[in-house]
């Protein structure tokens, strides 16, 4: 695939579900592209990261470049400490809808996004599992049909949910940052589940860094850009709310160098078996700009 793009869009709260999501649906519409929603399926719990403060080098500095306040507002930044934390999904079941209806493919981005970023690298089998079987109970009983796509909340993946996808079938799961398409190996053992990795740096994890403009910004995610194939995350939160013009200055860049956007459930579809996709282990690092770990595609496995 020549000069492609997957738009994948994380939704992490509450708030974002329900202002951020039709923000971006209206900015995908007017410029006739379609895009990977992910959306937790449980409750949102924002609040839980107030922890990071003291276990995450980093942390403090990272949200005082976004504006971490500005981004997610007291509410949110309280939902499961003095407010109770709201159901994302099931909270938002006709948004959900108008996201198929709309073209837009539609993927589970765990069930509690905060505890699983925080819990998943350590989470045994049993656990990991029972996670990942309510959340697809969810997702089946709001859209009627099985999920097929999966992104991990803060690029965050173990072994057992690499397996879980696998046993059910799903096309492809974007839980790395990484380089190119690959086949994850973890933990010993390689799963034929694609991988679709974020290639591009994501837009909290660059302000302050390239700049605070938003057109000056969209510029460096353009340069960022290569030949083949490429992923963006974008956040309900930020795109679709403080930095929408961000992500339409980005987007118009990107058409006028002949990108086109594609939803990562086509382009993984659209990968030929002779493209000699790689083997790759997964392996925990950092990415510049972000406070705490992500897993990153590793060099290819030889043999």
């Amino acid at each position: 695939m020549h000069k492609t793009i997957g738009l994948k869009v994380d939704v992490d709260t509450f708030e974002g579900m329900k202002h951020g999501v039709p923000r971006l649906l209206a900015l995908f519409e007017k410029y006739h592209v379609r895009a990977s929603f992910f959306v937790p399926m449980g409750k949102d719990h924002t609040g839980w990261t107030i922890k990071r403060v003291f276990t995450r080098p980093g942390f403090v500095s990272k949200a005082q470049r976004v504006g971490v306040l500005e981004t997610y507002g007291v509410k949110t930044l309280m939902r499961g400490l003095l407010l109770p934390g709201p159901e994302i999904a099931r909270g938002h079941r006709k948004l959900l809808h108008e996201i198929r209806a709309r073209g837009h493919e539609l993927g589970i981005h765990g069930l509690d996004h905060v505890y699983w970023h925080d819990h998943i690298k350590h989470m045994d089998r049993e656990k990991t599992e029972k996670t990942l079987r309510k959340a697809v109970d969810v997702y089946q009983e709001i859209v009627g049909e099985k999920p097929r796509s999966f992104a991990a909340p803060g690029w965050m993946i173990n072994s057992h949910a690499l397996a879980f996808f696998e046993e059910q079938g799903f096309i492809h799961s974007s839980d790395t940052r990484g380089e190119t398409p690959f086949f994850p190996r973890m933990g010993g053992r390689t799963f034929n589940v694609i991988q679709l990795p974020s290639t591009l740096p994501t837009l909290d994890e660059m302000v302050g860094l390239e700049g605070n403009d938003q057109k000056s910004l969209a510029s460096y995610f353009a340069r960022c850009l290569k030949d083949g194939i490429n992923v963006i995350s974008v956040h309900t939160e930020l795109e679709g709310n403080r930095w929408t013009a961000f992500l339409a200055s980005f987007i118009e860049q990107s058409l006028d160098r002949t990108y086109r956007f594609e939803r990562l459930a086509d382009i993984a579809s659209g990968l030929k078996p002779e493209a000699d996709i790689p083997v790759c282990d997964c392996i925990y690092g950092q990415v510049r700009g972000r406070a705490g770990e992500v897993t990153l595609q590793g060099p290819p496995v030889r043999g």
